[in-house]
């Protein structure tokens, strides 16, 4: 199975939608998930630049403001879309695979880079959990750095979310 995730940080950036393009035809990717999109609206005609021989089935949330937008797109030769959910931070896509004859998610994410927000998207995104049983491949990323003060003069530190340890489990499974 071979997946495209990319921050692409502006899709009607010069180039960006041949580069995308000469990728897809090169891979036939089974899904893609592309973050911090900058655009309130993907129009058809730029879906159809990226995919010209219209094979994936294409889902996206707006940004918001100047960052953020999510755009999702599934191959149908491998993957029917059962249903999917759209959130402030996520795009989940509920897939039936045609070969494995199973069904799973496919979750692309971007959090939020403004602290007020990150308690949003850690609910967001234990709810999702919570309410799923089937397997899940998350792509993406964007803002999912913690605040962490020191305790030498409280100086701000920031860490990944891969670093945050044994924590973010926590906030899933709890």
């Amino acid at each position: 199975m071979k997946g495209l995730i990319w921050n692409c940080r502006g899709i009607k950036k010069n180039g960006v939608a041949s580069f995308l393009r000469n990728l897809i035809l090169a891979h036939r990717f089974h899904f893609i998930g592309i973050q911090e999109t900058m655009q309130k609206e993907i129009k058809d005609d730029l879906l159809r630049q990226i995919d010209p021989s219209q094979s994936y089935l294409w889902k996206w949330i707006p940004s918001r403001g100047r960052s953020g937008g999510i755009l999702s797109g599934i191959n149908l030769e491998y993957f029917d879309v059962g249903s999917f959910q759209e959130g402030q931070f996520l795009l989940q896509l509920n897939l039936w695979d045609k070969v494995m004859k199973r069904k799973w998610n496919f979750v692309n994410v971007y959090g939020p880079a403004q602290d007020e927000h990150k308690r949003g998207f850690l609910a967001e995104l234990a709810n999702f959990c919570s309410n799923n049983s089937d397997p899940v491949i998350f792509g993406g990323g964007g803002g999912l750095n913690f605040p962490r003060f020191s305790s030498e003069g409280g100086l701000k530190q920031e860490i990944r979310l891969r670093d945050y340890g044994q924590k973010f489990p926590l906030v899933i499974s709890g």
